[in-house]
């Protein structure tokens, strides 16, 4: 069977890949371990791009090579029902010469999917299986746990800055964006007020932009929520997103939580776990060396997508008007920071019983690393007492200082202060 020939059948089994589709950056990381042994599983929330990711590396890594591909979505019950059991995958492999690649969308849907994809690999069949699915709690607690040093895993994110601009400007190169002051802007308040749901960056219009987060956000309720996780207060739930959403970058206060909603605290724990297992939401922890002066119990809470917050918070006015654009700025440098360090590097916050605060720390070997947020369009560089405090507590050799116009480096005592804008993202190395 030929490409084409395989091409086709793909497509009327719902394999197409979408017109002037968006390269994603964590594509490259997979390519290489296709020629590898291990299962590799791709997580991420729902409509974050993560089949349009599979398409992708089906048409422009593995057909142009060999035809022996083939793709099952379990949404689809049809497509359940031919791998509902080991047997047939086996069939299938034994039907072709070569290796075989499977790419099995939602595999939480099989039953006992861990144990399922454990014995295909430990057959030693010239086969390579992906998968993807879309609830860290239903992947953590069916798949991972069996599957212990057979797997890799990748998480797909909302489109960051750079992939949304090759939506925008699918003519121009981000180097380019990034020097024009009046393309950035508008590219970055985009992402600020819609965020990077992929079938929200593709859209024009913002009355459409706002009905397609609406229906992200209650099909997540339906389906995650309410389906799989059986939450049977849902009122009390969605108003906890809200709740949130108007709280990001402040401490999660969980008695005044419970007592805001109705609802025991050992419920709320349960929904806060849910949120962040969906990826809905990141709770930040406290860096702290000291416990008797800093505070070590309550995180700090921040959405995944900004559109999703802007949507819970029901707000969608102009970055520089807003009453809360310093919090959505440091909701933005967050997520910046963690695609930038990755899963390996945990971010913290710093803040003191006297109320002194810095935004984030990072650990680099033993050595803290403090990053100060302000949506503001500094013309030289100072630093607030909060930031000084914590460069003579611990005296880093770097800290920086995330802003919306000022280039430029200082030195306080022993620590270099670098401050950047967001055109400066991509370049940034925090060493």
């Amino acid at each position: 069977m030929n490409i084409i020939t395989k091409r086709k059948e793909l497509e009327k089994r719902g394999v197409k890949l979408p017109c002037n589709v968006v390269k994603r950056k964590i594509k490259d990381k997979i390519v290489p371990w296709l020629k590898r042994n291990e299962i590799i599983i791709i997580t991420g929330a729902r409509q974050t791009g993560k089949s349009v990711l599979l398409y992708q590396l089906i048409y422009d890594c593995l057909l142009p090579k060999t035809s022996n591909v083939f793709y099952f979505n379990l949404d689809i019950p049809h497509h359940l029902d031919l791998i509902r059991n080991q047997d047939q995958v086996i069939d299938l492999v034994n039907k072709y010469k070569g290796k075989v690649y499977i790419f099995i969308d939602e595999v939480q849907r099989l039953h006992e999917p861990g144990l399922f994809l454990k014995g295909l690999y430990d057959l030693h069949l010239p086969l390579k299986i992906i998968v993807s699915g879309s609830s860290s709690i239903e992947m953590r607690s069916k798949v991972h746990e069996a599957l212990t040093g057979r797997k890799v895993v990748f998480h797909v994110s909302p489109f960051d800055l750079e992939e949304l601009s090759h939506v925008m400007f699918p003519k121009e190169h981000f180097t380019e964006i990034i020097k024009d002051e009046n393309s950035f802007r508008k590219l970055l308040n985009n992402y600020l007020t819609y965020g990077g749901y992929p079938a929200v960056a593709v859209e024009k219009s913002n009355q459409m932009k706002w009905h397609i987060l609406k229906e992200i956000f209650y099909s997540y309720i339906e389906k995650d929520i309410k389906l799989f996780l059986k939450v049977e207060n849902e009122r009390a739930f969605i108003n906890l997103v809200k709740i949130l959403a108007s709280q990001i970058g402040n401490l999660v206060n969980k008695d005044e939580l419970s007592n805001t909603l109705g609802i025991h605290k050992n419920t709320l724990e349960n929904y806060l776990f849910y949120l962040e297992q969906t990826f809905i939401l990141d709770f930040v922890k406290p860096f702290y060396k000291n416990p008797r002066k800093e505070l070590l119990k309550s995180p700090k809470v921040y959405f995944n997508d900004l559109g999703v917050r802007n949507f819970a918070v029901a707000s969608f006015g102009e970055f520089e008007f807003r009453v809360d654009k310093g919090s959505l700025f440091e909701n933005f440098f967050y997520l910046c920071l963690k695609e930038m360090l990755g899963t390996t590097i945990p971010i913290h916050f710093w803040r003191t019983k006297a109320g002194a605060e810095v935004d984030f720390v990072i650990l680099q070997g033993l050595k803290p690393i403090p990053f100060e947020v302000k949506a503001t369009n500094l013309s030289e560089p100072k630093i607030n007492k909060s930031l000084r405090s914590f460069l003579n507590s611990y005296q880093p050799s770097r800290a920086y200082c995330f802003n919306l116009s000022l280039q430029d480096e200082t030195t306080i005592e022993r620590t270099k202060v670098s401050f950047f804008k967001p055109q400066d993202l991509s370049t940034i190395e925090f060493a």
